[in-house]
């Protein structure tokens, strides 16, 4: 699936020969910029102040302070902050990822948020690169700090890719990378009517095998993970308080009104009586 994002400036300098397209390199994006990645290029993103919005082949993404995101090399991600949004990217052709991780866990796309230390830690890391506000990528050969606390960050991630199959660690690091893409499109696409059928088509897998394999490593089948995608975002809008039920629920693709208030009082165990708002 492939989707067409407005203009924006490159963070690839056409100047910069090609013998450097493989380096490692990062990134800041500038308040109120935008920032796109080519196809090839594997990046990952720290938001460190005010919010960012980033959309990808995997869908659209809103990233707050403390957030990350971590996207494959088909992924084409174009990052914009608001105003006050300061975001810090890495940027990563294969090579250069497989050289700089090299000892380190395995990294996967996927999101999550930092812990207070891991945000003191990052924060420390990104001061030492020096790197411009000006939306440019900088090649560096000093990141290997970063990437090992993307690694430390996704702890979860690894631990669940404990549970893929495989004979090795590469068979089961090519299974985990294929489910954690499939993970993030539907988190990407809450709204869709998604189909198992689908989302193994999406992982590139046989359809009994990828709901198998799903429920294994994530404790849930696929389409209950979607349910759940759907539910957190539309508490997550109600709590920001700028949509009606109405609205949210158009948004996060529910038939009606009915329909997600239902699911709203079965997840938070509320009697009829009871008003969603003051569980929220």
């Amino acid at each position: 699936m492939h989707i067409e994002l407005p203009a924006a400036p490159s963070i690839i300098d056409p100047s910069i020969p090609s013998s450097t397209r493989g380096a490692a390199g990062c990134v800041r994006v500038p308040a109120s910029g935008a920032v796109c990645v080519p196809d090839g290029i594997t990046s990952a993103w720290m938001q460190l102040r005010g919010t960012a919005t980033v959309q990808c082949r995997e869908g659209s993404f809103r990233l707050k302070r403390g957030d990350w995101i971590l996207l494959d090399h088909l992924s084409q991600p174009r990052v914009q902050t608001d105003h006050l949004g300061i975001c810090m990217g890495l940027h990563l052709a294969s090579e250069a990822l497989a050289a700089l991780g090299d000892g380190g866990n395995p990294l996967y796309a996927g999101r999550g948020r930092m812990g207070r230390d891991d945000m003191q830690i990052a924060l420390r890391l990104w001061r030492r690169t020096g790197v411009l506000p000006d939306g440019r990528i900088a090649v560096r050969d000093d990141l290997r700090p970063l990437l090992l606390l993307f690694g430390d960050i996704q702890r979860d991630i690894n631990r669940q890719s404990d549970r893929c199959p495989g004979r090795s660690l590469a068979q089961r690091s090519v299974l985990m990378t294929r489910l954690q893409v499939t993970r993030l499109h539907l988190e990407g696409h809450p709204q869709r009517d998604h189909s198992v059928d689908d989302l193994a088509r999406f992982a590139g897998l046989p359809a009994r095998y990828f709901s198998r394999v799903f429920q294994s490593v994530y404790g849930m089948s696929p389409l209950s993970f979607a349910g759940r995608v759907r539910l957190d975002q539309a508490v997550q809008l109600l709590r920001e308080g700028e949509m009606t039920l109405d609205q949210v629920a158009v948004i996060c693709g529910y038939k009606h009104r009915g329909t997600l208030v239902a699911a709203l009082r079965a997840h938070l165990g509320l009697g009829r009586m009871e008003r969603i708002g003051d569980h929220l």
